[in-house]
């Protein structure tokens, strides 16, 4: 029944109606041909018929009584009269003639000593009643179930007449079953299968000995796992939903390492069974294994029973992200946070941001970033995660802020000072790029790394500016920052860069100078001072072209040999000149 409350209101409605006024058995003999039942004759409760129209299934189970009573004595199958039932019914909390789930009704027969019980669905029909019934039994903690054949009938009257009829066949084998079952409690294997194989005699469609001889093969532990699979076939055959079979067929085919059949037995047990939890977490568990996509559904169906369960919310998410649904995955990676704020790790923010990034969804990116970075101040790469989504957007400024704030976090995380560079450089902020590089070496950043991003955001377009326009002015801005840019972290790039710069500008001077030292005395002056720039950047490119060679040694030779040619006439215009 519903609940343990109800169960023993149930048993005290049973035992009030027993002391009170003649004894049950009393006021049915007259009901049931031969006498009260004896002390081990089998006791059947049959309950209340499910369908859609009430009225039709209270005729069905009542005509179904009166069919049994009729055809079978009280000595070889005792049926509990229709006023115990109502009158437990009525004790436990329940109308008269309601239709019981199958583990109410077997507890309701418990309380009436049924040993058996017939069940059924009852419809209307064009030509009468279509009717679908089955016999079932407990055996231990158990219940077993018999598919009796479907019945289209003019009325219940004679759809009664045809299920009696499948009824008495199919109880032939139980008294082979019982057998069967004790054999099992004592181990006695090779009994209990030829009891088994003796029930199928009786009724060869019988579920019930097709089930012990499963156990048989199963408890015995050494049958042959094909032996097992087609015993469990063989319940399936006969009632497609049995949990007990497909249970025992899954685990064979794990035993014989076949996966995929054992996952599609394990599937068939939960659409037979889609509120049991416990099989289903096993499922879950076993399916994400193989196949993440196929556990997801079967997450849901046991989420609508408990949506806040944070373990199958946590399952569901991480499938989702290995299975690359990652707009689902951040929605159900909230609703999981949701249920379990202490599931708000580092972990669990850098997973959600990578699937946002992986959804190309930038918004998300920076939402999930901040929330991030607010609940872990003190964890630099959500503030450089956090910068790097203000940069995308434009917000130079707040990507700055967070750059920075991840700098001085981990002063010697390289990638903080990087960000916080290629961001001043982007807001025109090159000498605070210089500056940025400066500490960042004292904190003992990479210096390479430096280097690299100096020369890409600082260095390198001034030269590429210079190269452009041949301008001296850019030529010499060009020297200016390659000279601070290799005074910061300095690498062959850096000497290059300062040797070619350098050149460029006393190759100008050399022109100038040309044009001016057989001038005026003002002129001749001012050619002093275009030699004497000439001999500084010369001097400068001597030194830094030997260390830059290698990265371009073709031009650097060049250079080399110009140096010579040019450094010559520089001294001799110095000579005549009479320069300072």
């Amino acid at each position: 029944m519903k609940s343990t409350h109800r169960h023993a209101a149930a048993a005290a409605g049973f035992l009030a109606l027993s002391l009170a006024g003649a004894p049950l058995l009393a006021q049915n003999r007259d009901i049931q041909r031969g006498g009260p039942p004896n002390t081990d004759t089998p006791y059947i409760l049959i309950a209340t018929f499910h369908s859609p129209d009430p009225k039709l299934a209270v005729e069905m189970s009542d005509e179904m009584r009166h069919r049994v009573q009729d055809e079978h004595s009280a000595k070889e199958l005792y049926v509990i009269p229709k006023a115990s039932i109502n009158a437990t019914l009525t004790a436990s909390g329940y109308k008269p003639d309601s239709a019981l789930s199958a583990g109410d009704v077997m507890e309701l027969a418990k309380q009436l000593r049924g040993e058996r019980v017939l069940d059924g669905t009852v419809t209307k029909t064009p030509t009468g009643v279509h009717v679908e019934s089955r016999l079932m039994i407990r055996t231990g903690q158990q219940t077993f179930t018999q598919p009796l054949p479907a019945v289209d009938a003019k009325d219940p009257g004679d759809a009664a007449k045809t299920i009696d009829k499948e009824l008495t066949a199919a109880s032939k084998a139980l008294p082979s079953y019982t057998a069967c079952t004790n054999d099992l409690r004592a181990a006695k294997y090779d009994q209990a299968v030829t009891d088994a194989r003796a029930g199928l005699t009786a009724y060869p469609q019988s579920t019930f000995a097709r089930l012990c001889l499963l156990s048989a093969y199963t408890a015995s532990k050494t049958a042959p796992q094909d032996s097992i699979i087609s015993a469990a076939n063989a319940v399936l055959a006969v009632d497609s939903t049995s949990i007990i079979a497909l249970s025992n067929a899954a685990d064979a085919y794990k035993a014989k390492g076949d996966t995929a059949k054992s996952i599609d037995y394990m599937l068939r047990i939960y659409r037979a069974d889609p509120t049991n939890t416990t099989i289903g977490r096993q499922i879950v568990q076993i399916i994400a294994q193989t196949n993440p996509a196929a556990a997801i559904p079967i997450i849901d169906q046991l989420l609508k029973e408990n949506p806040s369960d944070p373990e199958m919310l946590r399952t569901k998410w991480l499938l989702q992200l290995n299975a690359k649904q990652y707009k689902a995955a951040i929605a159900s990676g909230d609703a999981y946070v949701r249920a379990d704020s202490a599931a708000a790790t580092v972990d669990y923010y850098q997973r959600q941001i990578g699937a946002a990034q992986s959804d190309s969804n930038a918004a998300m990116v920076q939402t999930l970033a901040a929330k991030a970075a607010q609940k872990f101040p003190n964890e630099a790469s959500f503030q450089l995660l956090l910068a790097q989504s203000y940069y995308k957007a434009g917000q130079l400024q707040q990507a700055l802020d967070a750059a920075r704030r991840a700098a001085q976090i981990d002063p010697k995380n390289t990638n903080g000072w990087l960000f916080v560079i290629v961001t001043q450089n982007a807001l025109n902020q090159s000498d605070s790029a210089l500056a940025t590089a400066q500490r960042a070496v004292a904190s003992g950043a990479n210096k390479d790394s430096l280097a690299t991003a100096l020369l890409g955001s600082v260095a390198g377009p001034a030269m590429k500016k210079a190269q452009d326009t041949k301008a001296r002015a850019d030529w010499e801005a060009a020297l200016k920052a390659s000279q601070a840019v290799d005074a910061v972290a300095s690498s062959p790039q850096s000497k290059f860069y300062v040797g070619v710069a350098a050149y460029q500008v006393g190759a100008d001077a050399v022109n100038n100078v040309q044009k001016l030292y057989k001038g005026n005395k003002a002129e001749r002056a001012q050619a002093c001072a275009e030699d004497k720039v000439a001999e500084d950047a010369f001097s400068t490119a001597a030194i830094a072209l030997p260390a830059g060679g290698s990265v371009s040694p073709e031009t650097a030779g060049q250079i080399m040999n110009a140096l010579g040619q040019y450094g010559e006439f520089v001294s001799q215009v110095k000579a005549a000149l009479k320069c300072k």
